[in-house]
């Protein structure tokens, strides 16, 4: 290797971390409110109420998913190619075709809400009472697709920072909002809590995005018509991964409802929320820069290769640590951030946890259909490991409880990193290569041991171990930092010049 290709590869390292860091900072206020939000929601409305919150939200995200067309990842992947030749004309032109198409389908999922609202009720409460709560919830269905296409908008032209600014806007928004309106009405709140969040959310993204590129549409345009069919070819692939994701994530729940209690169903989210939502912020905080990097290596093997390797070493060295300190700190975070209500859940959030560690290491694999447009790829993968947790989740909680949920999302989280990471290399020649497995082996050992070590019943024997393999995981995470960005060095530098 040249000192030119060092010097780029440390240079690509510098550009994952700052946009990891600025998106983890970001994410990390953003999870902040969220978890007051929820605190909240939680000492109000208790397990019962959480798992109502939750259903609603996932019926409506099934419905979303069913109708929007997949609007939002083809359009970052246009918007993406027009901004990189650097022709205003053309992105402007394509913007008005995004929102034409979000507009549609924002119409189409709000009309299909309202028409499924009885069958939503019969499936999920084996009655008709939430008929009239479902019909209510519509709007937020269409209100979501307008929004997702804003943000398709924004991501592709690389307006990085004002994605984060709105990701934090809109947390504390939703604080604001949801927090009285559960302290008025508790229960009865919900729905009306929901619809205000989503109003608000809405109005955030239009303010920020019109300002890079005014709102213009074209609802009775032929040509625009035409024009926006091109994304449809991923975006249908896309709606049916997102139905199958949605709608495997319906069925874990109606089927813990059905099998247990609502409170079952509170439980489990709480610890999926905990260990799969907050941590999985890391992976959203490289997303908004990475997937359009990735799309731009169109098709060349070695950029390729290179661009998903960095990535997954980045998201091993970040996602590691911060899994075993998680490990040492559940017990205390969990009843802290819900309530006391909610401490059974804690066994299913810690076995949850591998699921999150072999996330970061098939996460940046497996946007490689969407950046090579490869649909029916994309479909198959989402299928198989939908269809995979639909089946094992509800089987380990009628066999093994709470806890055999989250051993259920750990074994189904490695059995899809395995076969992205085989089948990928078949399809696309992707390699893994060794300094990216050897990293992944130590750094899974180490999280490992601090599994063991905080599954001990001696006290003095657990936190010393665990704290041992998690100083470790550190260690190495800090000196991958120190010697392949100028990261470290940097935040030395500003400590030195503040105490100076």
């Amino acid at each position: 290797m040249t000192m030119s290709d060092i010097k780029t590869e440390q240079s690509t390292y510098d550009h994952i971390v700052k946009y990891t860091g600025l998106f983890g900072g970001v994410q990390g206020l953003t999870m902040l409110m969220n978890l007051v939000r929820n605190k909240i929601a939680s000492v109000l409305l208790g397990p019962d109420g959480l798992a109502l919150v939750n259903i609603y939200n996932n019926a409506v995200r099934l419905v979303s998913e069913s109708t929007n067309f997949g609007i939002s990842i083809s359009a970052v992947k246009h918007v993406s190619e027009l901004f990189d030749t650097g022709d205003t004309t053309r992105i402007r032109e394509f913007a008005i075709t995004v929102r034409t198409w979000t507009l549609y389908t924002a119409l189409f999922g709000t009309f299909v809400c309202m028409v499924l609202a009885p069958w939503l009720s019969v499936w999920t409460f084996d009655n008709y009472d939430f008929t009239v709560t479902y019909m209510l919830l519509a709007p937020i269905v269409g209100m979501g697709a307008v929004i997702a296409g804003e943000m398709a908008i924004l991501k592709g032209l690389k307006k990085l920072k004002t994605v984060a600014l709105i990701s934090v806007i809109s947390a504390a928004a939703l604080l604001v909002i949801s927090a009285p309106l559960y302290l008025i009405w508790h229960i009865d709140g919900i729905v009306w809590s929901l619809l205000a969040c989503q109003a608000a959310i809405l109005i955030i993204h239009l303010h920020f995005s019109t300002r890079a590129i005014p709102w213009k549409t074209a609802l009775d345009s032929k040509t625009e018509f035409k024009a926006g069919l091109p994304m449809l070819k991923l975006g249908i692939a896309y709606v049916l991964a997102g139905i199958f994701g949605q709608g495997a994530e319906y069925i874990i729940r109606v089927m813990i409802l059905h099998e247990g209690t609502q409170a079952d169903v509170g439980l489990y989210i709480s610890g999926y929320m905990l260990t799969v939502t907050y941590a999985s912020m890391v992976f959203v905080a490289f997303e908004a820069d990475y997937f359009p990097r990735l799309s731009a290596t169109s098709g060349n093997i070695q950029r390729q290769n290179t661009t998903v390797n960095q990535q997954i070493m980045v998201s091993i060295q970040l996602m590691a640590p911060f899994l075993s300190l998680f490990l040492m700190v559940l017990p205390v975070l969990l009843p802290l951030l819900f309530s006391n209500k909610f401490t059974d859940a804690i066994p299913m959030a810690m076995s949850a946890t591998f699921y999150m560690f072999f996330k970061s290491a098939l996460l940046a694999a497996a946007y490689l259909p969407l950046a090579r447009g490869d649909s029916k790829m994309y479909m198959l993968t989402e299928l198989l490991y939908d269809v995979c947790i639909a089946i094992a989740v509800p089987y380990a909680f009628s066999r093994w409880g709470l806890v055999g949920t989250g051993w259920a999302l750990s074994l189904a989280g490695m059995v899809d990193m395995l076969f992205i990471h085989i089948v990928y290399r078949f399809r696309y020649h992707y390699i893994i290569n060794r300094r990216t497995l050897n990293i992944f082996a130590i750094q899974f050992l180490l999280f490992t041991a601090a599994f063991i070590a905080t599954q001990l019943a001696e006290p003095w024997l657990k936190w010393p171990l665990a704290a041992l393999a998690f100083a470790a995981s550190i260690s190495i995470s800090y000196r991958f930092l120190s010697r392949e960005t100028t990261f470290v060095a940097k935040m030395k530098e500003k400590f030195r010049n503040r105490k100076s």
